[in-house]
């Protein structure tokens, strides 16, 4: 595992099958740091109602039809759009989204790209280890179907034994605070 001290803000540039923590400010978007190959194929777990994260993916380039939104809330959510989505998961239903997130990979076949936005909502809502258990699994998934995982959190809202303990899971690591 190595460590990337990048601070240059702008999109990130991966190889394909590669595992990366990014670390954001609150106000950041994880999408403005997507790959420029990200628009297609491309999951997103994320806390944001269906219609926000398409709308960002949208402006962002992304081809709405090739994306895939896994809501993460304690709330029904509504989208009536060419992305794909589902039924929200409570946030400490890491057993759904696995499940969810393995039919998805299945579906995408190899290559593609995992978003998963700010793991601090996890942490909030599940024990630390559960998370980080959660969080080597998914990476060993995502690997198995050579997707690339960027999984994000609010660096500053995140002790370093939280942040240390959850890049042991990933091939490296940005901040981009």
């Amino acid at each position: 595992m190595s460590r990337n001290e990048d601070v240059l803000p702008g999109e990130l540039s991966l190889d394909q099958g590669t595992q990366l923590l990014l670390s954001l400010s609150s106000m950041q978007s994880p999408v403005a740091h997507l790959p420029a190959d990200a628009t297609r194929n491309l999951i997103v777990v994320s806390s944001e109602p269906p219609a926000a994260v398409a709308d960002r993916l949208a402006d962002a380039g992304a081809d709405l039809d090739a994306v895939a939104h896994i809501p993460i809330s304690g709330a029904e959510t509504e989208y009536d759009g060419p992305m794909w989505t589902c039924d929200a998961l409570v946030p400490d239903d890491l057993t759904g989204l696995s499940m969810r997130l393995s039919r998805a990979f299945e579906a995408l076949g190899a290559g593609g790209y995992l978003l998963v936005e700010n793991l601090n909502v996890f942490l909030m809502y599940a024990a630390q280890a559960r998370v980080v258990r959660f969080l080597d699994h998914l990476t060993g998934l995502a690997e198995d179907h050579d997707i690339t995982g960027i999984y994000t959190l609010v660096g500053d809202a995140v002790a370093d034994e939280t942040y240390d303990r959850l890049r042991l899971s990933v091939d490296t690591d940005v901040d981009r605070r």
